[in-house]
């Protein structure tokens, strides 16, 4: 199934996500202060192709207008990732309609809520959710130098597929080596 064919009104996911331990909800320009700061650290925004380091509030406040308009337009999926004890935004996680129909799986977490299982849970939440609303074919992909993200995407059945296009890194200001997977249902 062509996800471009897919009509984001017939087939919206929830508003609201909910794990064990997380609350997936949509993007509201209240989150531009956390995400600007957290996603602008060098630690996070040099794993990541578009954030810059530092990430100003008004930069991630267009990146979060810009994701609203999309999820309307498009049917993209971005959501807050909350944890639910806390109310600590963890990070962000998203499912992008590519022009060839794909969605582009993509996540970044606060330094404070990696190696904790978050990236996996939420992404599972995220995938199933645009599972539901009819998407059988995603991309992801990781920098090299990130080989936690690779064994994030592993965990949720992405397996390699051969794509080793340099990609840009606005942090790093240059191309680095990347490493592309794939996740068909």
């Amino acid at each position: 199934m062509n996800d471009m064919a897919i009509d984001p009104r017939a087939h919206a996911a929830p508003e609201i996500l909910e794990t064990a331990r997380l609350t997936l909800r949509p993007l509201t320009l209240a989150d531009a202060a956390w995400a600007g700061r957290e996603s602008g650290r060098w630690e996070v925004a040099s794993k990541l192709a578009f954030a810059p380091s530092p990430n100003p509030a008004l930069m991630a406040e267009s990146f979060l207008l810009i994701a609203r308009a999309n999820a309307v337009t498009r049917g993209d999926l971005f959501r807050a990732v909350i944890d639910r004890e806390t109310g600590d935004g963890a990070g962000i996680v998203s499912a992008t309609v590519r022009p060839d129909g794909r969605r582009e799986f993509g996540y970044w977490y606060a330094p404070f809520f990696w190696n904790k299982g978050y990236a996996t849970e939420a992404g599972r939440a995220l995938l199933d959710a645009a599972i539901a609303m009819g998407a059988t074919s995603f991309h992801a992909g990781y920098f090299a130098h990130n080989p936690a993200s690779r064994r994030v995407l592993e965990k949720l059945g992405f397996t390699a597929d051969g794509d080793e296009t340099p990609q840009f890194c606005t942090a790093a200001m240059k191309r680095l080596p990347h490493k592309g997977m794939a996740l068909e249902v």
